[in-house]
């Protein structure tokens, strides 16, 4: 710290270390609502190169008001504007483009996908962690490894299934993903499943197996149980949930019950 107080730089640090944290507002003495709500990414730009080309960096509006229940249809994707998107290339591009969605402000890379397209198995978990956001894939952590090796105790690799997550862009800090961000973005998720044309789905994780089951019951009443589910295509999925690799690390005795999950995800692919 200089004798004048904190460089620009020094601040904006600080802002970073407290939104790795999970902070995802401040709170002052006087209400903000009122305000443009900038994102964190404008300040990382150079305002001196930016002049010198003549480029300005337009903050991110707040939506207009409007009424609880209509709120998120303000950026809800219309389904025939995700109907249009026929590859996997272009929903990946779609969300690149996205906004509305303050996940995206924060994380450092979209976490699209992982694996082989045109597998028979595709695999949904939750939401990416500090070391899926900092390659770009996810399940590359401590979890990841894990799920390496359950899916090697039944002949299977990443090659041979189609990996992605609930949410494409991590939580600061971690935390769980809100109920509007699900709702933003799981209608891109089901264009997902409809579009990777897998045979089976394994869910993995109580917040994705509820927002693709429509359910609030918990991982351990809906793990081990096969479902015929239609993500909106006309096209029956068999579909089951299971328990995330994280959640074995930290519950290590419940590897028996994903164990059995993974033996009837074998014998529907026998």
């Amino acid at each position: 710290m200089s004798a004048n107080g904190p460089t620009r730089d020094e601040l904006i640090a600080c802002l970073a270390w407290h939104v790795a944290c999970g902070a995802d507002e401040a709170l002052g003495d006087r209400p903000t609502h009122d305000q443009t709500f900038i994102p964190l990414k404008s300040f990382l730009a150079d305002p001196l190169a930016a002049k010198a080309d003549g480029a300005k960096t337009d903050p991110v509006q707040p939506a207009p008001s409007s009424p609880p229940d209509s709120t998120l249809s303000l950026v809800e994707p219309a389904t025939n504007q995700l109907n249009a998107i026929t590859t996997l290339t272009d929903l990946r591009n779609a969300l690149d483009q996205l906004d509305g969605c303050a996940l995206k402000n924060t994380a450092g890379n979209l976490v699209f996908c992982d694996g082989n397209p045109g597998a028979r198995v595709m695999i949904v978990g939750e939401a990416p962690g500090r070391d899926e956001d900092r390659v770009g894939l996810p399940f590359v952590g401590a979890a990841g490894q894990l799920l390496d090796r359950m899916l090697a105790s039944i002949g299977l690799d990443r090659s041979t299934v189609y990996i992605t997550n609930l949410l494409p862009w991590r939580p600061p800090g971690n935390r769980t993903p809100t109920a509007e961000e699900t709702r933003l973005l799981l209608p891109y998720l089901r264009r997902h499943i409809q579009l990777a044309k897998s045979e089976y789905l394994l869910i993995l994780g109580g917040s994705s197996a509820k927002a693709l089951l429509g359910t609030k019951d918990g991982i351990l009443k809906l793990r081990g149980v096969w479902r015929d589910v239609d993500f909106g295509n006309g096209v029956v999925l068999p579909t089951l949930p299971s328990l995330h690799p994280a959640y074995l690390l930290r519950s290590p005795a419940q590897k028996r019950l994903s164990f059995d999950d993974l033996l009837s995800l074998r014998a529907r692919l026998a």
